[in-house]
């Protein structure tokens, strides 16, 4: 393979650092362009497979990332770089003016970005893992642990710089959050601004309708149900179908398997999906840019959407997200009152409750529930908070915990969609979080986490509304608890614990009316859990059935 080192000056003038890689043979060839966040010489595997597949292969740093000029490196997209380098390829004797672009993560969201700027021969895109809209289905938290790792590792500098070398944890709970790089070292005021603007800078909806009537890109997302940034991919997703072209709705294909940030079927935490978890997706992007960038016709037209049904471990093909044949189907919360923990239990039926006592726990911020395993990207890896599938029984047994689980399943059941929890629910604090896990509990005890989710009381009503809850006073909740697919086996049952805490996925509430990101003090709150005819707590699943 020959690599070649070019710098290509876009339109304002700044030149970028590139290395093409060529493939054997005589051209021309179609190109394959992946614009480099976190540094061209981590792709250079991927430049080797590609190039043995007949493409010529251009890893560019993005601006002030090693050798590219400008910078300093910040979150923006900057497609008006990715158009200027497709204009560059396409006028290269050795090109045949159709291009793919490439990329996980923060090289997906360049993808997408650049896609809406309709450059013609941006012929098809595989944007894995994207992280659009990132954190806006967390009712008003934040994913905390995410943002100063990340900023540190990515943001400090034209070089990475290595987050492995630092013990987090004791800088993690420290208060105020703003202060949480102080010691540290990396963007520090980067970090301040982002942390007290958080509405702003992530909440915010990006996807613009309007936009999606331009896209012309055939589109093969993928994304795992365990990945932090799996509500982009389906997000997007969903309003292409919405808002797009008829032949951009025919030419977008989303696949979801049991994976996390990572895309890769042996790092699905402590579970084993069986054989065919692991996709080895590069091949099915093999065939999806085989198909738009050379023309040739699959022996089997790829399916819409791909789910893997974690339980069952099989892929299914489907035509649709979410799937219309889903029944929502509530289970309520039941007990006499005296749930604590997983030493005792409530339970979840479909039958309404009539009057029930009510539940209660303590939430002290300065002792939250410990996050383990879920929806954490790579800097989980230096925390002992993990990701992925894990058995949440170390996090059950707490006094802070409350938990609700069918009776063992006669038969299966499959949950494939959004999932959600209405929770009516008191609070002794005027601001105040409740989370809330989805689990799979097998016959002998052991909880797999499915998905989570978490609401802060100010924000109930919406991010741009902030309404303190009057202390006592019962509230309704919606938690959203993202999606999964998952076939309880017979014998298992679905199970659910409610807390007010998951840290550090989640940035604590301080329980007070004060800004959770720059005050030290905080109050315990004391919660209380409804589920009665007037109140009627329940979990809502999409069911499909037989």
């Amino acid at each position: 393979m020959k690599i070649q080192e070019i710098m290509i000056k876009m339109r304002d003038g700044i030149r970028l650092q590139n290395f093409i890689n060529f493939p054997k043979g005589k051209g021309p060839f179609p190109s394959l362009l992946a614009r480099c966040m976190y540094g061209a010489d981590k792709l250079k595997s991927d430049a080797v497979f590609w190039t043995e597949k007949g493409y010529v292969v251009i890893l560019q740093n993005i601006r002030g990332r090693h050798g590219s000029e400008g910078g300093p490196i910040g979150r923006e997209d900057h497609p008006e770089d990715g158009f200027d380098t497709m204009e560059w390829i396409i006028a290269q004797p050795w090109s045949n003016k159709r291009i793919g672009t490439i990329g996980r993560s923060a090289l997906a969201r360049v993808q997408v970005a650049t896609a809406f700027m309709a450059h013609p021969a941006h012929l098809a895109m595989s944007p894995v893992v994207l992280p659009y809209g990132m954190m806006s289905h967390l009712g008003g938290a934040m994913m905390f642990s995410q943002i100063p790792q990340w900023m540190y590792f990515a943001q400090s500098g034209n070089e990475l710089n290595p987050f492995e070398t630092v013990d987090w944890m004791p800088h993690l709970f420290k208060l105020p959050v703003v202060d949480v790089l102080d010691e540290i070292g990396g963007p520090v005021e980067e970090y301040r601004r982002i942390v007290c603007n958080i509405h702003d800078t992530y909440l915010k909806d990006p996807l613009d309708p309007d936009k999606f009537a331009l896209l012309n890109t055939p589109n093969l997302m993928i994304t795992g149900w365990y990945d932090h940034c799996g509500t982009g991919p389906i997000d997007f997703f969903m309003h292409t179908m919405r808002y797009g072209t008829e032949k951009q709705k025919q030419n977008t294909h989303l696949l979801i398997g049991p994976w996390d940030h990572s895309a890769d079927g042996d790092e699905s935490g402590e579970y084993d999906f069986g054989p065919d978890a692991d996709l080895k997706y590069p091949l099915v992007e093999a065939e999806f840019f085989e198909h738009h960038l050379k023309g040739k016709h699959p022996a089997k037209s790829m399916a819409r959407v791909k789910l893997f049904i974690m339980g069952k471990n099989q892929w299914r093909d489907e035509h649709e997200w979410p799937l219309s044949r889903a029944q929502e189907t509530k289970f309520y919360l039941h007990s006499s009152g005296t749930v604590c923990g997983a030493w005792t239990r409530g339970e979840l039926t479909t039958e309404p409750p009539n009057d029930e006592k009510s539940d209660r726990f303590t939430y002290d911020p300065a002792d939250p529930v410990p996050t383990w395993g879920g929806a954490n990207s790579a800097p989980a890896r230096v925390l002992p908070m993990k990701r992925g599938a894990r058995d949440q029984s170390i996090t059950l047994y707490r006094k802070d915990v409350l938990t609700y689980y069918t009776q063992p399943l006669q038969e299966p059941l499959e949950v494939t969609g959004g999932l959600k929890l209405v929770l009516y629910a008191a609070s002794s604090a005027a601001d105040t979080d409740f989370n809330a896990k989805l689990m799979d509990v097998a016959p002998g005890g052991n909880a797999r986490l499915l998905s989570d989710g978490v609401i802060r009381a100010r924000f109930r009503n919406g991010l741009d509304k902030v309404q303190f809850i009057e202390p006592g006073k019962v509230y309704r909740y919606e938690i959203d608890l993202w999606f999964t697919s998952n076939e309880f086996q017979r014998g298992h049952c679905i199970a659910l614990a409610i807390s007010s805490s998951n840290f550090p996925r989640i940035n604590r509430n301080l329980n007070t009316r004060g800004n959770n990101e720059q005050d030290s003090h905080y109050n315990t709150a004391d919660q209380t859990i409804f589920h009665t005819a007037e109140y009627p707590s329940c979990l809502v699943l999409p069911v499909i059935h037989r």
